[in-house]
C-alpha cells in the first residue's frame, strides 16, 4: 500500500502515517523472515558450489579401484604389524630360552634346544615357568644331564721338544731358564 493510495482515498497526513506505521508493524517480521531466507540460499548456493568443484577433482576416477587400493594397503599393512609381533615375539621367546639355559649353566645351547619341544613353549601362557620346567627335566634325565653342569676347562699343557703334551691346570710364567732346567730334568 502506498501513500498516494491513501491520500486518493482522502485520509488525512495523521492518519496515513498511522496505517503506513501499523503496516511497517506487520511487514517488519515478514521482511526479516525473507532476508534470513536470502542470507541461507546465498550459503547453501557457496556450500554447492564448493561441493561441485571437489566432485570434479573425481571425475574419471574409478571408485572401486580405489577402494580395493585402500582395502589391499589395510591389509598389508595388518600383515606386516602381525609379522612385525611374531618377531618380536620370537625375539623375546629365544631371549627367555637363552637365559634360562645359562642360569641352569646349559653348556651348548642348540644341543639343549634341540631336545626341547619348542612348539609347545612358543605357544605356553607363561612360557618361563613351562621353559624352567622343561630345562630342569632336561638336567635330570639319564640321557642330557651331560649337557648341564660347569664347562669343562679345556687342558693346557706344555709340549716338549720331543713332542709329548703334558697337563698343566695352572698358567705357568716361566722364562728360557726355567724351559731348559724343565726339559733337562725329564
Amino acid at each position: 500500500m502506498k501513500r498516494e493510495d491513501l491520500e486518493k482515498l482522502g485520509l488525512t497526513k495523521e492518519q496515513i502515517d498511522s496505517v503506513c506505521d501499523l503496516n511497517n508493524k506487520d511487514m517488519k517480521p515478514v521482511k526479516d523472515d525473507l532476508q534470513k531466507a536470502q542470507d541461507d540460499l546465498k550459503v547453501a548456493q557457496e556450500k554447492l558450489t564448493t561441493a561441485e568443484e571437489a566432485v570434479k577433482k573425481f571425475d574419471g576416477v574409478d571408485l572401486e579401484k580405489q577402494n580395493k587400493q585402500i582395502k589391499d594397503l589395510q591389509d598389508a599393512l595388518k600383515k606386516k604389524e602381525e609379522d612385525h609381533a611374531a618377531e618380536l615375539a620370537a625375539r623375546d621367546f629365544n631371549s627367555l630360552l637363552e637365559k634360562s639355559i645359562s642360569s641352569i649353566k646349559g653348556k651348548n645351547s642348540k644341543a639343549i634346544m634341540a631336545l626341547l619341544d619348542m612348539d609347545s613353549l612358543r605357544s605356553s601362557k607363561n612360557q618361563k615357568e613351562d621353559v624352567e620346567k622343561a630345562l630342569k627335566a632336561l638336567a635330570e634325565a639319564e640321557d642330557s644331564k651331560m649337557l648341564f653342569g660347569e664347562p669343562e676347562t679345556k687342558p693346557t699343557g706344555t709340549q716338549s721338544i720331543i713332542g709329548a703334551v703334558t697337563k698343566t691346570t695352572e698358567t705357568a710364567k716361566e722364562t728360557l731358564g726355567d724351559a731348559l732346567a724343565a726339559h733337562y730334568k725329564n
